[in-house]
């Protein structure tokens, strides 16, 4: 009897802590209820520092991704200093201050890039002008391909298709960053002077000399710190001025000008200026500005622009014929003429450069060199080199403007 009441007493106890308020399986009970609730709050936790991680990475994301080519020319956004952007592959593209991209500039190195004056210069006429850059280097291209080094140089090219270039003397090496200062008879007569800038001589005779670069070491070493160079658009239309000496040129769309006399009224395509007058003219242009300095066309800016060019995918560009694009001298900007977002640099005119001709002719001297093709000439193409003298002022001569920063 006492056995089976020390058994009752011990089971009553034993379902009591099982099965009782404060049981075993209630403790159980209240056990897993807490477990899951730290685990369901740990979740909560978890799902808001993820959701505010990737809150935090997009909006770096959206900080440090670099606005392209094409967002500055949808913005219009005028910049305050020089700065460098990128395109879409992203090649690098260095504006300076008080330029915008323009409007109908293309996205992409390979389709060229356009800047436009804003305020750069304080003469409104000049304001408005736009360049093209050139890209030293390597870039890639829109189908996601390397192009092959483009260098910084004077250049041949060959006479049949494609028109092979031919490096005849680069800017710098590695081995001699002053390359340029080397004499190099290019087609035997052209070279390009690198001493201190001189204003020439004019003469019909063989006692004339040709206007040389403002500064070429400056230009070569803008050229090599930024990978790259501007040339107007246009081929040089009148702005301002009532002398050679404040004279000033824009490169803007313009109106073809009379063919027996130059007219300067604003806006007409400048042509009859001599290759000293056009030197004046072209370094004056940007005179007045703190960022930028503008030249007129040496033979490394014109020989890199056509390697450029022709890289980009026109191919035989170099001997690409005036005449046949445009028989009769047409506005800037209207013609077929038009590589890269570059207008004319194979017709309508002839432009003047810097390089220096020793070719003479019985009495007269030639040591002006102009490049390119006309309206009224066939047989003259963008790569050609025409010496001719001090003194010439023709319809079918102009000039386009280099500008670095």
């Amino acid at each position: 009897m006492i056995t089976i009441i020390i058994l009752i007493i011990l089971s009553t106890v034993t379902i009591n802590a099982v099965l009782g308020d404060n049981g075993l399986i209630e403790q159980a009970k209240k056990t897993k209820n807490i477990a899951e609730g730290s685990i369901e709050d740990e979740k909560e936790k978890l799902n808001s520092l993820s959701q505010e991680y990737a809150n935090l990475m997009a909006e770096n994301e959206e900080i440090e991704k670099p606005k392209t080519v094409a967002d500055y020319k949808e913005s219009g956004e005028v910049f305050d200093e020089t700065k460098t952007i990128y395109d879409e592959k992203e090649n690098e593209i260095t504006v300076p201050g008080g330029f915008k991209i323009a409007s109908d500039s293309g996205d992409t190195v390979q389709q060229g890039v356009v800047i436009e004056d804003v305020n750069a210069s304080t003469d409104e006429a000049v304001r408005g002008s736009q360049f093209v850059w050139i890209p030293v280097g390597k870039f890639t291209k829109d189908n996601g391909e390397e192009s092959n080094e483009i260098i910084l140089g004077r250049y041949t090219f060959s006479t049949t298709s494609p028109g092979t270039p031919t490096l005849e003397q680069a800017a710098y090496t590695e081995e001699n960053p002053e390359n340029y200062k080397n004499s190099k008879l290019i087609e035997d007569y052209h070279d390009e002077y690198s001493g201190a800038h001189r204003d020439g001589v004019a003469s019909g005779g063989l006692d004339g000399i040709n206007a040389t670069a403002n500064d070429l070491g400056a230009w070569i070493d803008s050229v090599k710190e930024n990978s790259g160079y501007y040339i107007g658009r246009y081929e040089a239309s009148f702005a301002s001025g009532t002398s050679v000496e404040n004279y000033k040129a824009a490169t803007k769309v313009s109106e073809h000008n009379s063919t027996s006399s130059m007219s300067y009224n604003l806006g007409t395509l400048w042509n009859f200026i001599t290759e000293l007058e056009a030197s004046k003219v072209a370094i004056n242009t940007y005179e007045d500005s703190l960022v930028v300095k503008s030249d007129l066309m040496n033979s490394y800016a014109w020989d890199t622009a056509i390697v450029y060019i022709q890289e980009c995918g026109k191919a035989n560009y170099a001997n690409q014929d005036g005449e046949s694009i445009n028989s009769n001298l047409t506005n800037t900007g209207t013609g077929q003429d038009e590589v890269c977002k570059i207008n004319d640099m194979a017709s309508n005119i002839r432009e003047w450069t810097t390089e220096y001709s020793s070719y003479a002719n019985y009495s007269n001297g030639y040591p002006c060199t102009n490049r390119a093709g006309s309206y009224n000439y066939s047989n003259y193409y963008t790569a050609y080199r025409n010496g001719t003298n001090t003194t010439n002022s023709l319809d079918f001569v102009g000039f386009r403007l280099s500008l670095y920063m």
